[in-house]
């Protein structure tokens, strides 16, 4: 396969040099995608976007064209996902092609003297995320240096979502920093379980047992769900997709607190908190949330770059209960949610399908939960819990903010939860005619005050609302 060789414009943006990256790797062929790649490609064909992941990062430690020219290198040679182009198979399907070697361009933005390097940084990762990649015949890693009166100011990096996933990101990262110093060689081996020989795997016998038993699982819940997660569409004007942040200390101080005393983790608890607030919002449970999960706790597969989180199926009863016995159902829900996210797409659409005739209505599961930290072991016990004061400062600087809208979004609801400092930080995603900008508000407002309240003591009420919390504050801190 000849391979082209960009010229001055790279992913559509205009570059004033380039440097040609060649490379080799393993893993070489042609076949189907994992599953995994199959669900993002699929999102992405009805999105109309690559979903792609990067930004522009500042350089702060004298890295030069040719370091990054390395790292790039790094990545191709490494990473049989980021050698992958997708074409068209006979069947009208994808399959994707792995090359064994061939060249990529680490491309080169110089900044005009006085102008600002960041602005030339932001304003490249902005083009590039909003420009589709051409997976046909385009490796699926963009890569360039911005640079400002000769010196490296920024390295701007955007990924398809088809090539890898947050987890896979931090693979990278992490093998990246783990380089030797001398020669730049990896310090492991290179991971042996690439894109095509996971879709090989993933057509094995023992790959459709797990399969249908995933499937069972989805098959019990969405046969015990309502049709619906929120009320119908009301039209509230543009923009109609919107992207929010929550940031809380809080939030972050509350659920440590919290996880400590159950044994759980934050992310339980931000969990248990979501689906409760939303259950208190909607009027309705048990709550039926999806759950982004990443399948790299399996055998083999813990480094590997390619996507592998998938979408679980989550069910808790928030009724008639402590917060504590939430995070508990929570838990325990979230364990088999984990289990059975390793699934045939394809099969799961079909098995959805089947239900929503046989019930003679579509089971909406557009609510949605993806916790991207990376670090979400148990809370060590023993922690002294913040005051009442502590919490009540902290809640009081908490802020939402709102983003560029989107386009265009699939689901009615997603919250992603993120660190920000010593914050939680959580990103809304939302179809304001179903769940209006107040409500989100509101909504994050609530969310906040419950896992508030039960830090200070795990016999509150879940029904309290925000105003009651922070009267509970007042009341504690005084």
């Amino acid at each position: 396969m000849a391979e082209p060789v960009p010229g001055t414009i790279l992913g559509g943006a205009r570059m004033t040099d380039r440097v040609v990256v060649p490379f080799e790797g393993a893993g070489a062929g042609a076949g189907g995608l994992t599953w995994g790649q199959r669900k993002v490609w699929t999102l992405m064909q009805q999105a109309g976007t690559s979903m792609s992941m990067g930004g522009a990062v500042p350089v702060t430690d004298g890295r030069t064209v040719q370091d990054l020219a390395a790292e790039l290198r790094f990545f191709m040679c490494r990473y049989a996902s980021m050698r992958a182009r997708i074409r068209t198979g006979a069947d009208g399907g994808p399959v994707q092609e792995v090359a064994g070697s061939g060249q990529a361009v680490l491309g080169i933005v110089d900044s005009a003297d006085g102008a600002d390097p960041d602005l030339a940084a932001r304003e490249l990762a902005e083009r590039w995320e909003a420009t589709p990649f051409d997976h046909a015949e385009e490796w699926p890693i963009r890569m360039a240096a911005v640079r400002s009166r000769g010196r490296v100011t920024h390295v701007v990096v955007t990924i398809s979502h088809v090539a890898t996933d947050g987890g896979g990101i931090a693979v990278m990262l992490r093998e990246l920093g783990e380089r030797d110093p001398a020669t730049g060689q990896p310090a492991g081996p290179a991971p042996a379980t690439g894109p095509l020989e996971l879709a090989a795997l993933q057509g094995a016998p023992s790959a459709r047992r797990q399969n249908d038993v995933s499937l069972r699982h989805w098959e019990r819940l969405l046969r015990a769900a309502g049709p619906r997660r929120f009320g119908p569409r009301v039209d509230r004007g543009e923009p109609r997709y919107r992207l929010g942040v929550f940031t809380s200390r809080a939030l972050h101080l509350a659920s440590r607190a919290v996880a400590a005393r159950t044994g759980d983790s934050t992310s339980s608890v931000l969990l248990a908190g979501y689906a409760l607030a939303v259950a208190r919002l909607t009027g309705i449970s048990p709550m039926l949330i999806q759950v982004v999960v990443s399948n790299r706790f399996r055998p083999g597969l813990a480094g590997v770059s390619h996507p592998l989180s998938v979408n679980g199926l989550f069910m808790v009863d928030t009724a008639d209960a402590t917060f504590d016995e939430v995070v508990d159902r929570t838990r325990r829900a979230s364990a088999l949610c984990s289990k059975h996210a390793y699934y045939d797409p394809a099969a799961l659409d079909e098995l959805r399908a089947r239900i929503d005739r046989e019930r003679g209505e579509v089971v909406e599961t557009s609510c949605l939960f993806n916790d991207r930290r990376l670090d979400l072991g148990v809370e060590p016990p023993g922690q002294v819990p913040p005051s009442a004061q502590e919490l009540a400062d902290a809640r009081a600087v908490s802020s939402l903010r709102w983003g560029k809208p989107f386009p265009t979004y699939l689901d009615k609801l997603m919250v992603q939860v993120g660190a920000a400092g010593d914050a939680v930080e959580l990103e809304i995603q939302v179809d304001t005619h179903h769940v209006s900008a107040d409500e989100v508000h509101a909504l994050m407002l609530d969310l906040e005050a419950v896992v508030v309240a039960a830090a200070l003591d795990p016999d509150t009420p879940t029904g309290l609302s925000a105003a009651q919390v922070e009267g509970m504050l007042a009341r504690e801190s005084s």
